[in-house]
């Protein structure tokens, strides 16, 4: 596996293991509205607000004699100011993890460290949907090789399609990553692009559907995912628990993955 096809790894890993984006605060009676697997929320952490996030998941390849790939991700957010949040991630993985040793049967260590601010530069008001962006600086790395560095730009996008007790909600992620030192014959741009709906079924629970396709190096196909998950919070602060699975499109997607996470609110991100 190239260095970029490692760094695509580890960024599908990130939304495996960390489904479970920010929320703004919410009051009493706001039904819980959890984004699904691999988006990015609009809303940034409320400032003076943190969120602290465990996750662990499994993924599964069609082809190849190692084909189970293990995951745990921690990932921390903080309110800057109002509208712009900070998050840190750090994933390890344990499997066929990039670069693919000659002998396939063999799994290593690999992971993946990511710095990023979170923008929202427009809020929903009746037909006008919320909109921010999302920019971050990625370092992966793996048992048998050095370190890869890429940036990425994503642009974010959510309207509530219906509103009241059980709200239902469209989000969009559309973005660029780019390494910055690609080896020759490496992809070293790609394209991601990420739909998904979320729906209240609770007070405290909610659903979530997304579609992911994200482009892979040359001679690959593009790697697409549908997912779905269920969201439920057991406390004001916390924790938020996530569960839930998907199947890959493809042969150069997942045959199937799931993921758990549990989530907890601090500061003024707790209600």
């Amino acid at each position: 596996m190239t260095r970029a096809m490692k760094l695509h790894s580890y960024t599908v890993l990130i939304a495996l293991l960390l489904a479970l984006p920010n929320l703004p605060a919410f009051g009493e009676t706001e039904p819980l509205m959890e984004d699904p697997f691999g988006i990015i929320g609009v809303a940034p952490t409320a400032a003076g607000g943190q969120t602290l996030s465990l996750g662990l998941g499994y993924s599964r390849t069609r082809e190849g004699a190692n084909r189970d790939l293990y995951g745990g991700a921690l990932e921390a957010e903080a309110g800057l100011v109002r509208g712009l949040d900070l998050r840190v991630a750090q994933t390890a993985e344990y499997g066929p993890a990039a670069p693919y040793p000659a002998d396939d049967t063999k799994r290593l260590w690999g992971g993946l460290s990511q710095l990023g601010l979170r923008w929202q530069f427009m809020e929903e008001d009746g037909w006008r949907p919320a909109m921010g962006v999302f920019g971050a600086v990625r370092t992966a790395y793996g048992e048998t090789s050095g370190p890869s560095q890429s940036g990425q730009i994503v642009g974010l996008l959510s309207k509530t399609i219906i509103e009241g007790p059980r709200p239902l909600a469209f989000s969009l992620n559309a973005g660029w990553s780019e390494l910055f030192n690609a080896a020759p014959g490496e992809r070293a741009g790609r394209y991601e692009f990420a739909a998904g709906l979320t729906q209240s079924i609770g007070q405290d629970t909610s659903l979530g559907f997304s579609y992911l396709l994200q482009q892979q190096d040359r001679g690959e196909q593009d790697q697409n995912i549908i997912a779905a998950g269920i969201w439920h919070r057991l406390g004001r602060a916390g924790p938020i628990m996530a569960a839930g699975a998907g199947a890959g499109i493809g042969d150069d997607s997942p045959s199937f993955l799931v993921f758990a996470s549990l989530k907890w609110l601090f500061g003024a991100a707790a209600p």
